[in-house]
């Protein structure tokens, strides 16, 4: 007579201490386990979920006394912002302490665009009231507390109408504006220098490609993209668009390629050898794009819209990977990646410039964002 009898050594699946795990036997036969991946799938799927439930994108906020309406970042420094505001106003920010450095006064009107030069000495603002101003950019001192001191700009330029737009040249001291026409303009000059024309009554936008820095783009309120070449002081290309496009921004890595945020909800990526078509549509806003920028690496760029959310794209990914809002935060005006490709900053109607986490999951910290961050 035979019996089958469930034998078990009780010390091998005891515990020594309280801090070891308990042993648990497992049959490996994949016969006994049919839905081993479903189930391994599931959790891995739910483990993402809550990675999203319990992100915390949103670092910190730069109140100022009325709406952004333009950012610029250092080239040179990854604590330096440069904002401006409906009422006139400039500030320069030190964005790892999270304080204000100058408040820049000379604007009577509302700042339409601040770009900084390539050695991150000194930056150029624009305005509707017709002017164009040059202002020194102190370096962030070492010591904490408060440094906000009121500066005057070093220098003026005036033009004959109001100013739409403005980026700086990335070799020379030289900048270009829009307004009624595309105006090149000089540090040593109080007249532009050349002056550009293409059929529209004003120009939106301007934007040097970086890797090219004498080709440049503009976006006309004829619903037109405009390329420009400084070294033949001719227009080199033009393409008439569906509705208005209220920014561009240019590949850093990829120097034939650009992307267009349009009033149609989308953001258009071009190849400027092929304007025929868009080589990407990038879609998921609800209204018009007001922004866009490139991350330094050129893989991905950030856009804000007047739907009141932040959105990151890859560069050639036709949706969103990334949604940034809060219940506070208004329409989108200008947003700006950080130098270091690891930072979003937003600027809104509700007088606040916002600052994201890019990878909502790396555990980042703020004050050493002038330092490479641990993840």
């Amino acid at each position: 007579m035979k019996v089958k009898v469930i034998n078990r050594n009780e010390e091998e699946y005891t515990r020594e201490r309280s801090q070891d795990l308990r042993k648990v036997h497992k049959n490996l036969d994949p016969n006994l386990h049919p839905f081993e991946k479903a189930v391994e799938y599931t959790r891995a799927l739910n483990a993402a979920k809550l990675d999203r439930v319990f992100a915390k994108p949103f670092l910190a906020s730069l109140p100022h006394d009325d709406g952004i309406t333009c950012l610029s970042r250092n080239p040179r420094r990854l604590n330096s912002l440069v904002s401006g505001c409906a009422d006139g106003e400039l500030r320069i920010w030190d964005v790892a302490a999270q304080r204000p450095l100058r408040n820049l006064l000379g604007h009577t009107s509302e700042v339409k665009g601040v770009s900084i030069t390539q050695d991150g000495d000194a930056c150029v603002s624009c305005s509707t009231d017709c002017t164009v101003k040059l202002w020194k950019v102190p370096f962030a001192p070492d010591e904490a507390g408060p440094l906000l001191q009121n500066d005057r700009p070093v220098f003026e330029f005036r033009g004959k109408g109001a100013f739409r737009g403005i980026d700086h040249h990335w070799g020379r001291n030289s900048f270009a504006t829009a307004g009624p026409q595309v105006d090149i303009w000089d540090h040593e000059r109080s007249e532009p220098v050349n002056s550009f024309t293409w059929g529209a009554d004003s120009i939106m936008s301007v934007r040097f490609n970086p890797a090219e820095a004498d080709v440049m783009a503009t976006a006309g309120s004829d619903r037109g993209i405009a390329l420009y070449d400084l070294r033949t002081s001719t227009p080199i290309r033009k393409l008439i668009m569906q509705t208005k496009t209220n920014s561009i921004a240019w590949n850093p890595m990829e120097a034939f390629n650009f992307t267009a945020a349009n009033e149609d909800c989308c953001l258009y990526t071009y190849d400027m050898r092929k304007l025929q078509s868009a080589t990407c549509v990038h879609k998921d806003f609800v209204s018009a794009v007001m922004d866009v920028d490139y991350s330094p690496t050129g893989r991905e760029f950030v856009a804000g819209s007047y739907d009141r959310s932040v959105r990151i794209f890859s560069h050639n990914g036709g949706h969103s990977k990334e949604v940034y809002h809060t219940k506070r935060m208004q329409r989108i005006f200008a947003v700006r990646f950080s130098g270091d490709g690891s930072y979003v900053f937003s600027g809104s109607d509700d007088m606040n410039v916002r600052l994201w986490k890019v990878c909502f999951f790396s555990h980042l910290v703020i004050y050493l964002l002038s330092v490479q961050p641990t993840q």
